[in-house]
Protein backbone atom coordinates (compact mmCIF):
# COMPACT_ATOMS: atom_id res chain seq x y z
CA UNK A 1 0.00 0.00 0.00
CA UNK A 2 1.36 3.36 -0.96
CA UNK A 3 1.15 5.55 2.13
CA UNK A 4 3.97 7.94 1.21
CA UNK A 5 6.50 6.08 3.33
CA UNK A 6 9.56 8.13 4.20
CA UNK A 7 12.29 8.04 6.78
CA UNK A 8 10.00 9.95 9.16
CA UNK A 9 7.30 7.32 8.64
CA UNK A 10 9.66 4.52 9.64
CA UNK A 11 10.58 6.49 12.75
CA UNK A 12 6.89 6.76 13.60
CA UNK A 13 6.41 3.01 13.16
CA UNK A 14 9.46 2.35 15.32
CA UNK A 15 7.95 4.56 18.04
CA UNK A 16 4.73 2.53 17.94
CA UNK A 17 6.61 -0.76 18.13
CA UNK A 18 8.95 0.24 20.94
CA UNK A 19 6.09 1.81 22.93
CA UNK A 20 4.11 -1.42 22.80
CA UNK A 21 7.12 -3.59 23.70
CA UNK A 22 8.11 -1.42 26.68
CA UNK A 23 4.71 -1.09 28.33
CA UNK A 24 3.83 -4.77 27.79
CA UNK A 25 7.30 -6.06 28.74
CA UNK A 26 5.94 -7.31 32.08
CA UNK A 27 3.08 -9.29 30.53
CA UNK A 28 4.92 -12.19 28.86
CA UNK A 29 4.60 -14.53 31.87
CA UNK A 30 0.96 -13.78 32.72
CA UNK A 31 -0.64 -17.24 33.05
CA UNK A 32 -3.77 -18.56 31.40
CA UNK A 33 -6.70 -16.94 33.21
CA UNK A 34 -10.49 -17.09 33.34
CA UNK A 35 -11.85 -18.17 29.91
CA UNK A 36 -8.31 -19.07 28.76
CA UNK A 37 -8.71 -22.33 30.67
CA UNK A 38 -11.76 -23.54 28.76
CA UNK A 39 -10.91 -22.03 25.38
CA UNK A 40 -7.24 -22.99 25.31
CA UNK A 41 -5.91 -25.26 28.06
CA UNK A 42 -8.93 -27.60 28.24
CA UNK A 43 -9.76 -27.40 24.54
CA UNK A 44 -8.75 -30.64 22.76
CA UNK A 45 -9.40 -29.12 19.33
CA UNK A 46 -6.39 -26.80 19.41
CA UNK A 47 -4.01 -29.58 20.46
CA UNK A 48 -3.80 -31.03 16.96
CA UNK A 49 -3.20 -28.70 14.02
CA UNK A 50 -4.68 -31.34 11.72
CA UNK A 51 -8.11 -30.46 13.09
CA UNK A 52 -7.86 -27.20 11.17
CA UNK A 53 -6.56 -28.58 7.87
CA UNK A 54 -7.26 -32.31 7.48
CA UNK A 55 -10.65 -32.60 9.18
CA UNK A 56 -13.56 -30.35 10.14
CA UNK A 57 -13.13 -30.48 13.94
CA UNK A 58 -11.46 -27.08 14.11
CA UNK A 59 -14.17 -25.45 12.01
CA UNK A 60 -17.07 -27.20 13.70
CA UNK A 61 -15.83 -26.23 17.17
CA UNK A 62 -16.71 -22.61 16.42
CA UNK A 63 -17.17 -21.70 12.74
CA UNK A 64 -17.56 -18.01 13.57
CA UNK A 65 -14.13 -17.89 15.26
CA UNK A 66 -12.28 -20.49 13.24
CA UNK A 67 -9.29 -18.31 12.42
CA UNK A 68 -8.75 -17.20 16.02
CA UNK A 69 -8.70 -20.77 17.29
CA UNK A 70 -6.37 -21.74 14.47
CA UNK A 71 -3.82 -19.25 15.84
CA UNK A 72 -4.15 -20.86 19.29
CA UNK A 73 -3.46 -24.22 17.68
CA UNK A 74 -0.37 -22.82 15.97
CA UNK A 75 0.85 -21.47 19.31
CA UNK A 76 0.29 -24.88 20.89
CA UNK A 77 2.09 -26.62 18.03
CA UNK A 78 5.14 -24.39 18.50
CA UNK A 79 5.37 -24.10 22.28
CA UNK A 80 2.66 -26.16 23.95
CA UNK A 81 1.29 -24.28 26.94
CA UNK A 82 4.28 -21.98 27.39
CA UNK A 83 2.45 -18.67 27.77
CA UNK A 84 5.31 -16.59 26.37
CA UNK A 85 4.55 -17.48 22.77
CA UNK A 86 0.87 -16.64 23.18
CA UNK A 87 1.70 -13.22 24.65
CA UNK A 88 4.30 -12.45 21.97
CA UNK A 89 1.66 -13.20 19.32
CA UNK A 90 -0.93 -11.02 21.09
CA UNK A 91 1.47 -8.11 21.40
CA UNK A 92 2.50 -8.42 17.75
CA UNK A 93 -1.17 -8.26 16.76
CA UNK A 94 -1.63 -5.16 18.94
CA UNK A 95 1.38 -3.35 17.48
CA UNK A 96 0.45 -4.24 13.87
CA UNK A 97 -3.10 -3.02 14.52
CA UNK A 98 -1.71 0.30 15.73
CA UNK A 99 0.46 0.55 12.61
CA UNK A 100 -2.58 -0.12 10.44
CA UNK A 101 -4.48 2.63 12.28
CA UNK A 102 -1.54 4.90 11.54
CA UNK A 103 -1.62 3.89 7.85
CA UNK A 104 -5.39 4.41 7.65
CA UNK A 105 -5.15 7.99 8.94
CA UNK A 106 -2.32 8.73 6.52
CA UNK A 107 -4.31 7.29 3.62
CA UNK A 108 -7.42 9.21 4.64
CA UNK A 109 -5.57 12.51 4.38
CA UNK A 110 -4.91 11.68 0.70
CA UNK A 111 -8.64 11.36 -0.07
CA UNK A 112 -10.53 14.17 -1.86
CA UNK A 113 -12.22 15.23 1.38
CA UNK A 114 -8.98 15.90 3.24
CA UNK A 115 -6.05 16.27 0.84
CA UNK A 116 -6.43 20.05 0.60
CA UNK A 117 -7.12 20.73 4.28
CA UNK A 118 -4.79 22.79 6.42
CA UNK A 119 -4.10 19.72 8.59
CA UNK A 120 -2.94 17.64 5.64
CA UNK A 121 0.76 18.61 6.00
CA UNK A 122 0.71 17.25 9.54
CA UNK A 123 -1.06 13.99 8.63
CA UNK A 124 1.87 11.87 9.73
CA UNK A 125 2.00 13.47 13.17
CA UNK A 126 -1.77 13.16 13.63
CA UNK A 127 -1.64 9.50 12.59
CA UNK A 128 1.18 8.90 15.06
CA UNK A 129 -0.74 10.51 17.92
CA UNK A 130 -3.89 8.47 17.28
CA UNK A 131 -1.89 5.23 16.96
CA UNK A 132 0.26 5.91 20.04
CA UNK A 133 -2.83 6.51 22.19
CA UNK A 134 -4.23 3.26 20.78
CA UNK A 135 -1.04 1.39 21.77
CA UNK A 136 -0.53 2.77 25.27
CA UNK A 137 -4.07 3.12 26.63
CA UNK A 138 -4.59 0.81 29.63
CA UNK A 139 -8.07 -0.23 28.49
CA UNK A 140 -6.36 -2.26 25.77
CA UNK A 141 -4.76 -4.57 28.33
CA UNK A 142 -7.79 -6.84 28.46
CA UNK A 143 -7.58 -7.44 24.69
CA UNK A 144 -3.79 -7.90 24.75
CA UNK A 145 -2.75 -9.42 28.09
CA UNK A 146 -5.83 -11.63 28.44
CA UNK A 147 -4.79 -14.32 25.96
CA UNK A 148 -8.17 -15.51 24.70
CA UNK A 149 -9.16 -11.95 23.80
CA UNK A 150 -6.79 -12.25 20.87
CA UNK A 151 -10.09 -13.00 19.12
CA UNK A 152 -10.93 -9.30 19.58
CA UNK A 153 -7.53 -7.82 18.72
CA UNK A 154 -7.01 -10.11 15.71
CA UNK A 155 -10.43 -9.15 14.37
CA UNK A 156 -9.45 -5.50 14.76
CA UNK A 157 -6.26 -6.16 12.80
CA UNK A 158 -8.21 -7.60 9.85
CA UNK A 159 -10.81 -4.84 10.24
CA UNK A 160 -8.18 -2.10 9.94
CA UNK A 161 -6.34 -3.93 7.16
CA UNK A 162 -9.57 -4.18 5.16
CA UNK A 163 -10.16 -0.45 5.45
CA UNK A 164 -6.55 0.32 4.48
CA UNK A 165 -6.88 -1.91 1.41
CA UNK A 166 -10.19 -0.31 0.47
CA UNK A 167 -8.75 3.20 0.87
CA UNK A 168 -5.71 2.31 -1.22
CA UNK A 169 -7.94 0.78 -3.91
CA UNK A 170 -10.14 3.86 -4.02
CA UNK A 171 -7.14 6.17 -4.22
CA UNK A 172 -5.80 4.14 -7.14
CA UNK A 173 -9.17 4.56 -8.87
CA UNK A 174 -8.99 8.32 -8.22
CA UNK A 175 -5.69 8.73 -10.03
CA UNK A 176 -5.65 10.22 -13.51
CA UNK A 177 -5.68 7.90 -15.35
CA UNK A 178 -7.11 5.30 -12.92
CA UNK A 179 -4.60 2.59 -11.99
CA UNK A 180 -6.96 -0.31 -12.77
CA UNK A 181 -4.18 -2.92 -12.98
CA UNK A 182 -3.04 -2.11 -9.46
CA UNK A 183 -6.54 -1.54 -8.12
CA UNK A 184 -8.15 -4.93 -8.79
CA UNK A 185 -5.80 -7.01 -6.60
CA UNK A 186 -6.30 -4.52 -3.77
CA UNK A 187 -10.07 -4.85 -4.04
CA UNK A 188 -9.87 -8.65 -4.02
CA UNK A 189 -7.55 -8.57 -1.00
CA UNK A 190 -10.01 -6.26 0.73
CA UNK A 191 -12.80 -8.81 0.25
CA UNK A 192 -10.54 -11.60 1.53
CA UNK A 193 -9.59 -9.73 4.69
CA UNK A 194 -13.25 -8.93 5.36
CA UNK A 195 -13.97 -12.67 5.26
CA UNK A 196 -10.99 -13.35 7.53
CA UNK A 197 -12.28 -10.78 10.04
CA UNK A 198 -15.72 -12.37 10.03
CA UNK A 199 -14.20 -15.80 10.68
CA UNK A 200 -12.32 -14.46 13.69
CA UNK A 201 -15.09 -12.84 15.75
CA UNK A 202 -18.65 -11.67 15.23
CA UNK A 203 -17.86 -8.00 15.85
CA UNK A 204 -16.62 -7.92 12.24
CA UNK A 205 -20.28 -7.91 11.16
CA UNK A 206 -20.09 -4.10 11.17
CA UNK A 207 -17.11 -3.97 8.79
CA UNK A 208 -19.09 -3.67 5.52
CA UNK A 209 -21.02 -0.75 7.02
CA UNK A 210 -17.73 0.88 7.98
CA UNK A 211 -16.50 0.56 4.40
CA UNK A 212 -19.68 2.23 3.16
CA UNK A 213 -19.23 4.99 5.74
CA UNK A 214 -15.65 5.49 4.58
CA UNK A 215 -16.77 5.81 0.96
CA UNK A 216 -19.45 8.39 1.78
CA UNK A 217 -17.26 10.38 4.15
CA UNK A 218 -14.14 10.83 2.05
CA UNK A 219 -14.93 10.45 -1.66
CA UNK A 220 -17.00 12.84 -3.77
CA UNK A 221 -17.34 10.65 -6.87
CA UNK A 222 -18.87 7.74 -5.00
CA UNK A 223 -18.61 4.25 -6.47
CA UNK A 224 -21.66 2.32 -5.31
CA UNK A 225 -21.47 -0.83 -7.44
CA UNK A 226 -18.19 -2.11 -5.87
CA UNK A 227 -19.87 -1.82 -2.47
CA UNK A 228 -22.35 -4.56 -3.39
CA UNK A 229 -19.93 -7.54 -3.02
CA UNK A 230 -18.69 -6.03 0.23
CA UNK A 231 -22.24 -5.72 1.57
CA UNK A 232 -22.96 -9.32 0.53
CA UNK A 233 -20.35 -10.48 3.07
CA UNK A 234 -22.88 -9.47 5.73
CA UNK A 235 -24.44 -12.92 5.22
CA UNK A 236 -21.32 -14.76 6.46
CA UNK A 237 -21.85 -14.41 10.20
CA UNK A 238 -25.63 -15.07 10.23
CA UNK A 239 -25.11 -18.18 8.08
CA UNK A 240 -22.39 -19.35 10.47
CA UNK A 241 -24.76 -18.93 13.41
CA UNK A 242 -27.58 -21.01 11.99
CA UNK A 243 -27.82 -24.68 11.08
CA UNK A 244 -29.33 -24.44 7.61
CA UNK A 245 -29.80 -28.20 7.40
CA UNK A 246 -32.82 -27.84 9.67
CA UNK A 247 -36.31 -27.06 8.32
CA UNK A 248 -36.93 -23.38 7.61
CA UNK A 249 -39.40 -23.07 10.49
CA UNK A 250 -36.83 -24.45 12.94
CA UNK A 251 -34.10 -22.19 11.56
CA UNK A 252 -36.30 -19.16 12.08
CA UNK A 253 -37.11 -20.21 15.63
CA UNK A 254 -33.39 -20.61 16.33
CA UNK A 255 -32.67 -16.96 15.49
CA UNK A 256 -33.81 -15.74 18.91
CA UNK A 257 -31.64 -18.23 20.76
CA UNK A 258 -28.42 -17.73 18.79
CA UNK A 259 -28.58 -13.97 19.29
CA UNK A 260 -28.80 -14.07 23.08
CA UNK A 261 -25.27 -15.38 23.83
CA UNK A 262 -26.17 -17.24 27.08
CA UNK A 263 -27.85 -14.21 28.60
CA UNK A 264 -31.10 -14.54 30.53
CA UNK A 265 -32.02 -10.85 30.42
CA UNK A 266 -34.47 -9.52 27.87
CA UNK A 267 -33.41 -7.48 24.88
CA UNK A 268 -35.12 -4.43 26.36
CA UNK A 269 -33.27 -4.66 29.69
CA UNK A 270 -29.97 -5.21 27.89
CA UNK A 271 -30.56 -2.19 25.63
CA UNK A 272 -31.50 0.08 28.54
CA UNK A 273 -28.39 -1.06 30.40
CA UNK A 274 -26.16 -0.46 27.40
CA UNK A 275 -26.97 3.25 27.38
CA UNK A 276 -25.23 3.54 30.74
CA UNK A 277 -22.52 1.03 29.75
CA UNK A 278 -21.49 3.06 26.68
CA UNK A 279 -21.34 6.19 28.82
CA UNK A 280 -19.09 4.27 31.22
CA UNK A 281 -16.91 3.20 28.29
CA UNK A 282 -16.43 6.83 27.25
CA UNK A 283 -15.56 7.78 30.82
CA UNK A 284 -12.97 4.98 30.92
CA UNK A 285 -11.43 6.19 27.68
CA UNK A 286 -10.93 9.65 29.14
CA UNK A 287 -10.22 8.54 32.72
CA UNK A 288 -9.18 4.85 32.92
CA UNK A 289 -9.41 4.50 36.70
CA UNK A 290 -10.77 1.53 38.67
CA UNK A 291 -10.43 -0.87 35.76
CA UNK A 292 -12.04 -4.20 36.50
CA UNK A 293 -12.06 -7.60 34.82
CA UNK A 294 -15.51 -8.43 36.21
CA UNK A 295 -17.72 -5.39 36.83
CA UNK A 296 -20.69 -5.70 39.16
CA UNK A 297 -22.82 -3.63 36.83
CA UNK A 298 -26.49 -2.79 37.60
CA UNK A 299 -29.16 -3.74 35.08
CA UNK A 300 -31.86 -1.24 34.10
CA UNK A 301 -35.34 -2.25 33.00
CA UNK A 302 -36.86 1.14 32.27
CA UNK A 303 -35.93 4.15 30.20
CA UNK A 304 -37.18 6.70 32.70
CA UNK A 305 -34.50 6.42 35.34
CA UNK A 306 -31.89 9.13 35.83
CA UNK A 307 -28.83 7.05 34.73
CA UNK A 308 -30.52 5.66 31.62
CA UNK A 309 -32.21 8.86 30.52
CA UNK A 310 -29.15 11.08 31.01
CA UNK A 311 -26.91 8.52 29.31
CA UNK A 312 -29.30 8.35 26.36
CA UNK A 313 -29.36 12.15 26.05
CA UNK A 314 -25.56 12.31 26.23
CA UNK A 315 -25.13 9.62 23.55
CA UNK A 316 -27.80 11.19 21.35
CA UNK A 317 -25.95 14.52 21.49
CA UNK A 318 -22.76 12.76 20.34
CA UNK A 319 -24.53 11.08 17.44
CA UNK A 320 -26.22 14.33 16.41
CA UNK A 321 -22.85 16.05 16.65
CA UNK A 322 -21.48 13.49 14.22
CA UNK A 323 -24.38 14.11 11.84
CA UNK A 324 -23.92 17.87 12.12
CA UNK A 325 -20.19 17.62 11.43
CA UNK A 326 -20.84 15.39 8.42
CA UNK A 327 -23.11 17.95 6.76
CA UNK A 328 -21.11 20.95 7.93
CA UNK A 329 -17.93 19.52 6.43
CA UNK A 330 -19.72 18.77 3.18
CA UNK A 331 -20.47 22.39 2.35
CA UNK A 332 -18.81 23.44 -0.83
CA UNK A 333 -16.24 26.25 -0.66
CA UNK A 334 -16.20 25.99 3.09
CA UNK A 335 -12.88 26.90 4.61
CA UNK A 336 -11.34 24.89 7.41
CA UNK A 337 -14.18 22.39 7.61
CA UNK A 338 -12.75 19.35 5.80
CA UNK A 339 -11.14 18.07 9.00
CA UNK A 340 -14.57 17.87 10.59
CA UNK A 341 -15.33 14.94 8.27
CA UNK A 342 -12.59 12.95 10.01
CA UNK A 343 -13.99 13.83 13.44
CA UNK A 344 -17.49 12.70 12.47
CA UNK A 345 -16.02 9.49 10.95
CA UNK A 346 -14.36 8.74 14.29
CA UNK A 347 -17.61 9.32 16.17
CA UNK A 348 -19.58 7.05 13.84
CA UNK A 349 -16.79 4.45 13.97
CA UNK A 350 -17.09 4.32 17.77
CA UNK A 351 -20.83 3.66 17.76
CA UNK A 352 -20.88 1.31 14.77
CA UNK A 353 -18.03 -0.84 16.09
CA UNK A 354 -19.80 -1.10 19.47
CA UNK A 355 -23.19 -1.94 18.01
CA UNK A 356 -22.85 -5.73 17.95
CA UNK A 357 -22.07 -6.04 21.67
CA UNK A 358 -23.88 -2.96 22.98
CA UNK A 359 -27.34 -3.00 21.45
CA UNK A 360 -30.22 -5.51 21.48
CA UNK A 361 -28.19 -8.74 21.45
CA UNK A 362 -28.09 -9.76 25.12
CA UNK A 363 -24.70 -11.02 26.31
CA UNK A 364 -24.28 -12.68 29.70
CA UNK A 365 -21.89 -9.94 30.89
CA UNK A 366 -23.20 -6.46 30.02
CA UNK A 367 -19.77 -4.80 30.21
CA UNK A 368 -16.23 -5.92 29.38
CA UNK A 369 -13.27 -3.66 28.67
CA UNK A 370 -12.01 -5.66 25.68
CA UNK A 371 -15.16 -4.67 23.80
CA UNK A 372 -13.68 -1.16 23.56
CA UNK A 373 -10.59 -2.30 21.66
CA UNK A 374 -11.95 -1.80 18.14
CA UNK A 375 -14.29 1.15 18.91
CA UNK A 376 -11.42 3.00 20.61
CA UNK A 377 -9.70 3.44 17.24
CA UNK A 378 -12.53 5.75 16.15
CA UNK A 379 -12.45 7.52 19.50
CA UNK A 380 -8.73 8.30 19.15
CA UNK A 381 -9.14 9.45 15.54
CA UNK A 382 -11.91 11.88 16.55
CA UNK A 383 -10.14 13.21 19.64
CA UNK A 384 -6.73 13.68 18.04
CA UNK A 385 -8.22 15.42 15.01
CA UNK A 386 -10.34 17.69 17.18
CA UNK A 387 -7.34 18.54 19.35
CA UNK A 388 -5.25 19.28 16.25
CA UNK A 389 -7.90 21.73 15.07
CA UNK A 390 -7.74 23.47 18.45
CA UNK A 391 -3.95 23.69 18.23
CA UNK A 392 -4.19 25.05 14.70
CA UNK A 393 -6.54 27.83 15.77
CA UNK A 394 -4.55 28.74 18.87
CA UNK A 395 -3.24 32.27 18.48
CA UNK A 396 -0.51 31.92 21.06
CA UNK A 397 2.64 29.84 20.72
CA UNK A 398 2.37 29.31 24.47
CA UNK A 399 -1.02 27.67 24.02
CA UNK A 400 0.42 25.32 21.41
CA UNK A 401 3.28 24.38 23.72
CA UNK A 402 0.90 23.74 26.59
CA UNK A 403 -1.30 21.46 24.50
CA UNK A 404 1.75 19.61 23.20
CA UNK A 405 2.99 19.10 26.74
CA UNK A 406 -0.43 17.84 27.81
CA UNK A 407 -0.46 15.28 25.00
CA UNK A 408 3.04 14.01 25.81
CA UNK A 409 2.18 13.82 29.50
CA UNK A 410 -1.03 11.93 28.72
CA UNK A 411 0.88 9.36 26.64
CA UNK A 412 3.43 8.84 29.42
CA UNK A 413 0.76 8.58 32.14
CA UNK A 414 -1.37 6.17 30.11
CA UNK A 415 1.66 4.05 29.31
CA UNK A 416 2.58 3.91 32.99
CA UNK A 417 -1.00 2.95 33.85
CA UNK A 418 -0.87 0.13 31.31
CA UNK A 419 2.37 -1.20 32.80
CA UNK A 420 0.82 -1.03 36.28
CA UNK A 421 -2.37 -2.72 35.11
CA UNK A 422 -0.34 -5.59 33.67
CA UNK A 423 1.12 -6.16 37.13
CA UNK A 424 -2.40 -6.91 38.38
CA UNK A 425 -2.63 -9.67 35.75
CA UNK A 426 0.57 -11.41 36.99
CA UNK A 427 -1.28 -14.35 38.60
CA UNK A 428 -4.76 -15.57 39.41
CA UNK A 429 -4.77 -14.39 43.03
CA UNK A 430 -3.56 -10.83 42.35
CA UNK A 431 -6.12 -10.51 39.55
CA UNK A 432 -9.11 -11.83 41.50
CA UNK A 433 -8.16 -9.97 44.68
CA UNK A 434 -8.30 -6.81 42.58
CA UNK A 435 -11.72 -7.82 41.25
CA UNK A 436 -13.07 -8.71 44.71
CA UNK A 437 -11.93 -5.31 45.98
CA UNK A 438 -13.85 -3.56 43.18
CA UNK A 439 -16.85 -5.93 42.97
CA UNK A 440 -17.29 -7.05 46.60
CA UNK A 441 -20.97 -7.95 46.20
CA UNK A 442 -20.59 -10.16 43.11
CA UNK A 443 -20.34 -13.91 43.63
CA UNK A 444 -18.10 -14.91 40.72
CA UNK A 445 -14.98 -12.99 41.84
CA UNK A 446 -15.19 -14.53 45.34
CA UNK A 447 -15.65 -17.98 43.82
CA UNK A 448 -12.68 -17.61 41.50
CA UNK A 449 -10.45 -16.16 44.22
CA UNK A 450 -11.42 -19.03 46.51
CA UNK A 451 -10.57 -21.61 43.85
CA UNK A 452 -7.11 -20.12 43.35
CA UNK A 453 -6.50 -19.79 47.08
CA UNK A 454 -7.13 -23.54 47.27
CA UNK A 455 -4.56 -24.20 44.54
CA UNK A 456 -2.03 -22.29 46.64
CA UNK A 457 -2.84 -24.40 49.69
CA UNK A 458 -4.54 -21.49 51.46
CA UNK A 459 -7.55 -23.60 52.39
CA UNK A 460 -9.10 -21.47 55.13
CA UNK A 461 -8.99 -18.37 52.94
CA UNK A 462 -10.47 -20.42 50.10
CA UNK A 463 -13.37 -21.59 52.27
CA UNK A 464 -14.02 -18.02 53.40
CA UNK A 465 -14.23 -16.72 49.82
CA UNK A 466 -16.34 -19.65 48.58
CA UNK A 467 -18.83 -19.31 51.44
CA UNK A 468 -19.02 -15.59 50.71
CA UNK A 469 -19.86 -16.40 47.08
CA UNK A 470 -22.61 -18.76 48.24
CA UNK A 471 -23.96 -16.19 50.68
CA UNK A 472 -24.17 -13.62 47.87
CA UNK A 473 -25.62 -16.11 45.38
CA UNK A 474 -27.11 -19.22 47.05
CA UNK A 475 -27.59 -21.01 43.72
CA UNK A 476 -23.91 -20.68 42.69
CA UNK A 477 -23.22 -24.33 41.84
CA UNK A 478 -19.61 -23.65 40.85
CA UNK A 479 -18.86 -22.29 44.33
CA UNK A 480 -20.26 -25.47 45.87
CA UNK A 481 -18.12 -27.52 43.47
CA UNK A 482 -14.96 -25.64 44.46
CA UNK A 483 -15.93 -25.92 48.11
CA UNK A 484 -16.10 -29.69 47.64
CA UNK A 485 -12.55 -29.68 46.27
CA UNK A 486 -11.27 -27.66 49.23
CA UNK A 487 -13.03 -29.84 51.81
CA UNK A 488 -11.63 -32.95 50.12
CA UNK A 489 -8.10 -31.56 50.38
CA UNK A 490 -8.65 -31.01 54.10
CA UNK A 491 -9.97 -34.55 54.58
CA UNK A 492 -13.47 -33.30 55.43
CA UNK A 493 -15.13 -35.95 53.27
CA UNK A 494 -18.68 -35.63 54.60
CA UNK A 495 -18.60 -31.86 54.11
CA UNK A 496 -17.21 -32.37 50.61
CA UNK A 497 -20.01 -34.82 49.75
CA UNK A 498 -22.64 -32.35 50.93
CA UNK A 499 -21.01 -29.61 48.82
CA UNK A 500 -21.02 -31.80 45.71
CA UNK A 501 -24.62 -32.85 46.35
CA UNK A 502 -25.57 -29.17 46.46
CA UNK A 503 -23.62 -28.60 43.22
CA UNK A 504 -25.45 -31.36 41.32
CA UNK A 505 -28.80 -30.32 42.78
CA UNK A 506 -28.27 -26.80 41.45
CA UNK A 507 -26.70 -27.96 38.20
CA UNK A 508 -27.81 -31.50 37.26
CA UNK A 509 -25.69 -31.32 34.07
CA UNK A 510 -22.36 -31.01 35.92
CA UNK A 511 -20.49 -34.17 34.91
CA UNK A 512 -17.40 -33.17 36.89
CA UNK A 513 -19.40 -32.74 40.12
CA UNK A 514 -20.97 -36.20 39.73
CA UNK A 515 -17.53 -37.63 39.02
CA UNK A 516 -16.03 -36.11 42.17
CA UNK A 517 -19.03 -37.20 44.20
CA UNK A 518 -18.55 -40.75 42.93
CA UNK A 519 -14.88 -40.66 43.91
CA UNK A 520 -15.77 -39.71 47.49
CA UNK A 521 -18.43 -42.41 47.68
CA UNK A 522 -15.73 -44.85 46.63
CA UNK A 523 -13.46 -43.67 49.44
CA UNK A 524 -16.30 -44.43 51.85
CA UNK A 525 -16.72 -47.91 50.27
CA UNK A 526 -20.23 -46.96 49.09
CA UNK A 527 -19.60 -48.66 45.76
CA UNK A 528 -23.18 -48.77 44.49
CA UNK A 529 -23.58 -45.04 45.11
CA UNK A 530 -20.23 -44.45 43.41
CA UNK A 531 -21.30 -46.43 40.33
CA UNK A 532 -24.52 -44.42 40.06
CA UNK A 533 -22.61 -41.13 40.30
CA UNK A 534 -20.11 -42.17 37.61
CA UNK A 535 -22.88 -43.45 35.34
CA UNK A 536 -24.62 -40.09 35.69
CA UNK A 537 -21.38 -38.27 34.82
CA UNK A 538 -20.86 -40.23 31.58
CA UNK A 539 -24.56 -40.00 30.74
CA UNK A 540 -24.11 -36.22 30.78
CA UNK A 541 -20.84 -36.41 28.86
CA UNK A 542 -20.28 -39.75 27.07
CA UNK A 543 -16.71 -38.67 26.22
CA UNK A 544 -15.78 -37.89 29.82
CA UNK A 545 -12.52 -39.84 30.12
CA UNK A 546 -12.08 -39.64 33.90
CA UNK A 547 -15.69 -40.66 34.47
CA UNK A 548 -15.21 -43.83 32.43
CA UNK A 549 -11.88 -44.57 34.13
CA UNK A 550 -13.26 -44.11 37.65
CA UNK A 551 -16.26 -46.27 36.78
CA UNK A 552 -13.89 -48.99 35.56
CA UNK A 553 -11.90 -48.84 38.80
CA UNK A 554 -15.11 -49.13 40.83
CA UNK A 555 -16.33 -52.08 38.76
CA UNK A 556 -13.01 -53.80 39.39
CA UNK A 557 -13.38 -53.34 43.16
CA UNK A 558 -16.86 -54.85 42.88
CA UNK A 559 -15.47 -57.83 40.98
CA UNK A 560 -17.29 -56.89 37.75
CA UNK A 561 -14.19 -57.49 35.66
CA UNK A 562 -15.84 -57.56 32.23
CA UNK A 563 -17.59 -54.26 32.91
CA UNK A 564 -14.33 -52.82 34.19
CA UNK A 565 -12.44 -53.95 31.08
CA UNK A 566 -15.10 -52.38 28.87
CA UNK A 567 -14.72 -49.00 30.64
CA UNK A 568 -10.92 -49.07 30.45
CA UNK A 569 -11.12 -49.84 26.74
CA UNK A 570 -13.53 -46.94 26.28
CA UNK A 571 -11.02 -44.67 27.97
CA UNK A 572 -8.26 -45.83 25.60
CA UNK A 573 -10.55 -45.29 22.60
CA UNK A 574 -11.09 -41.72 23.75
CA UNK A 575 -7.49 -41.11 24.86
CA UNK A 576 -4.93 -43.70 23.69
CA UNK A 577 -2.27 -42.06 25.89
CA UNK A 578 -4.13 -42.64 29.18
CA UNK A 579 -1.48 -44.57 31.16
CA UNK A 580 -3.77 -45.49 34.05
CA UNK A 581 -6.41 -47.09 31.84
CA UNK A 582 -3.77 -49.03 29.88
CA UNK A 583 -2.15 -50.34 33.05
CA UNK A 584 -5.50 -51.35 34.54
CA UNK A 585 -6.66 -53.06 31.36
CA UNK A 586 -3.42 -55.04 31.06
CA UNK A 587 -3.78 -56.09 34.72
CA UNK A 588 -7.33 -57.31 34.08
CA UNK A 589 -6.28 -59.30 31.04
CA UNK A 590 -3.59 -61.05 33.11
CA UNK A 591 -6.15 -61.89 35.79
CA UNK A 592 -8.46 -63.43 33.19
CA UNK A 593 -5.67 -65.71 32.01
Amino acid sequence: MNTDFSQKTYIHLFILAISGIVIYSNSFQVPFLFDDLMSIMENPVIKDIKNFFLNASGYNYNPRRFLGYLTFSLNYRIGGFDVTGYHVFNLAVHIISAMLLYALVRLTFRTPALRATTLSPTAGLLALCAAVFFVVHPLQTQAVTYIVQRLTSLTALFYLLSLCLYATWRLAKEEDPPQNGKALPLYVLCLITIVLAMKTKEIAFTLPFMVVLYEFCFFRQRKLLPLVPILLTLAIIPLSLLNLEKPVSVVLSDVTEVTKVQAQVSRWVYLMTQFTVITTYIRLLFFPVNQNLDYDYPLHDTFFTVPVFLSFVFLLVLVLLGVYLFFRSGRRNGEGTGELRLVCFGIFWFFIALSVESSIIPIVDPIFEHRLYLPSAGFFIACVTGLAMVVQKAKSRTAVNVITAVVITAVVVLGGATYARNRVWQNEVTLWKDVVKKSPFKARPHNNLGAFYDKQGRSEEAIRELLTAIQIQPDHDDAYYNLGITYTGLGRINDAIEAYRAAVRLNPSSARAFNNLGTLYGRQRRMDDAVQAFLKAIEINPKYVEGHHNLGVTYRVQGRLDDAAREFQTVLNLNPDHAGARKNLESLLRLKK
